[in-house]
């Protein structure tokens, strides 16, 4: 103990005599002890903030500014960062299992939502969970606007659902600090009964216009090649019909869509024009007679 009080009486005395002596000694320990209070500024009252982050920064208590980015002084023990915010453009599932249009129709809907928050001082004071906060007005604002809706309301302005969603969340979520860029439903699901019943509404309108093709088919057929047409069956006729609407479209900017149920005829065609020959018909006389009689019609 006696060796140790004497040899700190030493070292003290031997900087006390150097410092008084030696000008470069006495210069060295000002740069020193510079650098220590440098350091020790900027790890204690020296904070830095990315370009996307802000601090909210309280002073004895009270809210006193919004930080970053860059460095920013916080005094300690008078100064507080009480949270730190990241002000980038950030997603958010929207999900609702179950929400009933005007007119009573379950429906199941699927989205995602955007959000900035471009002011982390409401964000943070004015509400105690902007996500939470957020999340749950997603979910009633989607469900009462639904529920203003019939659903051919609904899908008959479905370019239209995003943005007046965005337009009902982003009058609330501004209270809080935070924007709604942007809103995209990415599906909305009927029951599956009304699934079916469109599906089946759907497959009727193709059957309806099948039997229109093909009876506009048979009449032209008849027309153009007389009492030949009635020795071939349906697969033939359709096949000379569509062909001559392929000559027809070639080279014209007019597109020609067929019914689905009569492209399979195309794939056969090598057979249905031999079984055309064989009933002493010639394929490309019958086809140009088609033709001529679609073109003068």
């Amino acid at each position: 103990m006696v060796w140790e009080l004497i040899t700190a009486i030493l070292l003290i005395a031997g900087f006390y005599l150097a410092f008084t002596r030696f000008k470069l000694f006495r210069f060295g320990t000002y740069v020193l002890a510079g650098l220590v209070l440098i350091f020790l500024f900027f790890k204690f009252f020296v904070k830095k903030y990315n370009e996307y982050e802000r601090a909210i920064i309280f002073r004895m208590g009270k809210f006193n500014r919004i930080a970053g980015p860059g460095w920013a002084i916080v005094i300690p023990f008078f100064e507080k960062e009480y949270a730190k915010v990241d002000v980038r453009t950030k997603m958010i599932d929207l999900y609702i299992p179950v929400a009933f249009t005007s007119d009573d129709l379950r429906l199941k809907i699927d989205g995602v939502v955007y959000y900035k928050i471009i002011d982390p001082n409401k964000a943070i004071l004015k509400i105690d969970n902007y996500l939470n906060g957020l999340t749950n007005l997603l979910i009633s604002e989607t469900r009462n606007l639904i529920s203003s809706l019939t659903m051919r309301e609904m899908f008959g302005n479905l370019d239209k659902l995003n943005d007046m969603l965005a337009d009902r969340i982003r009058h609330a979520t501004l209270r809080w600090g935070i924007d709604i860029p942007m809103v995209q439903i990415r599906s909305i699901m009927p029951p599956e009964e009304i699934a079916l019943a469109m599906q089946k509404k759907e497959i009727a309108a193709q059957l309806l216009q099948a039997q229109k093709f093909k009876a506009e088919a048979r009449k032209i057929a008849i027309e153009a090649l007389g009492e030949a047409a009635k020795k071939l069956d349906d697969r033939a006729i359709m096949y000379l019909y569509i062909k001559a609407l392929e000559d027809i479209s070639k080279g014209s900017s007019t597109k020609v869509v067929f019914p689905a149920q009569f492209m399979n005829v195309m794939k056969r065609g090598f057979g249905l024009g031999a079984g055309i020959s064989a009933a002493g018909i010639d394929v490309n006389q019958a086809v140009e007679a088609i033709k001529n009689k679609i073109k003068s019609s």
